[in-house]
C-alpha cells in the first residue's frame, strides 16, 4: 500500500507547507487588524513565525502528512468578528478570503523564476538546478491547492465565511448543522475522492493561467 518514502520530497513538503500556511494566516491577521480588531496582535499573530499560527496537532499532522503525496495541515488565526468594520458577517468575509487570495500571490510569485528558467526568450536569465525546480513547482502546486481547497464553501474551510458575507444572519442560522459538522462532511469527501474531481480541475485551470507554458517541473 505504501512505497518507499521520498524523504527529499518530504523535506521539501514540510519546509513548503509551513511558509505556505504561515503566510495565509498571516494575511488573515493583518487584515482582521487593519479593520479594527485588535485579538490577532494581542494573542502575538501578527508575526512570520510559523508556529505561531499552528497547535501541537497540526505541527504532528504535517509531519505525518508528508510522508504521503501531499502533506496535510492546517493554521489558525483568532478574530473576534463583531470588531470589524463592515460588520461581523462581511468583515469576516473579507478576512477570511484574504488568507486563499495570499497563497495564490505566492504560487504567482514562485513561477516568475521557473517562467524566467524555461521560456527561452529570457536567454538563461536565471539557472535553476534540477532540484530548485522540483521544490519550486511543488510550492507552486501546493499554494495553488491551498488556494482551489480554502475556497470550497464548506465549514471550517475559508470558502464559507466568505459565502456568510453574502448571506443574511437567519441564513447563516440556517446553516447551524453544516458549522457543527462540516469537518466530518469534509473529510467524508476526501475519503470517498469526491473533493479531489471538484479542486483538480481547478487547480490544473489556475496553473494553466500561472504558467501556460508548461514551466513546472515534470518529474
Amino acid at each position: 500500500m505504501f512505497g518507499p518514502i521520498d524523504w527529499q520530497r518530504t523535506v521539501y513538503m514540510i519546509i513548503i507547507l509551513l511558509i505556505a500556511i504561515d503566510i495565509h494566516e498571516l494575511a488573515h491577521a493583518v487584515v482582521a487588524d487593519r479593520l479594527g480588531d485588535p485579538t490577532p496582535r494581542r494573542m502575538g499573530e501578527i508575526s512570520l513565525n510559523p508556529f505561531v499560527h499552528m497547535d501541537q496537532f497540526g505541527i504532528i499532522l504535517l509531519l505525518i502528512t508528508s510522508i504521503t503525496q501531499f502533506g496535510f495541515t492546517y493554521g489558525r488565526t483568532h478574530v473576534t468578528p463583531t470588531n470589524l468594520k463592515f460588520g461581523p458577517q462581511r468583515g469576516n468575509a473579507i478576512v477570511a478570503l484574504v488568507g486563499p487570495l495570499s497563497n495564490l500571490a505566492l504560487a504567482g510569485l514562485i513561477v516568475i523564476p521557473l517562467t524566467l528558467y524555461t521560456n527561452h526568450s529570457f536567454n538563461g536569465a536565471v539557472d535553476l538546478s534540477q532540484n530548485q525546480r522540483i521544490f519550486l513547482s511543488l510550492a507552486v502546486i501546493l499554494n495553488v491547492l491551498l488556494f482551489v481547497l480554502n475556497l470550497l464553501p464548506i465549514p471550517p474551510l475559508d470558502g464559507f465565511t466568505v459565502l456568510g458575507g453574502f448571506l443574511t444572519a437567519r441564513q447563516m442560522y440556517a446553516l447551524a448543522p453544516l458549522q457543527q459538522w462540516g469537518f466530518l462532511v469534509l473529510l467524508l469527501l476526501v475519503f470517498t475522492g469526491v473533493i479531489g474531481n471538484i479542486i483538480y480541475p481547478a487547480m490544473g485551470d489556475v496553473i494553466n493561467v500561472l504558467c501556460p507554458n508548461g514551466c513546472l517541473y515534470a518529474s
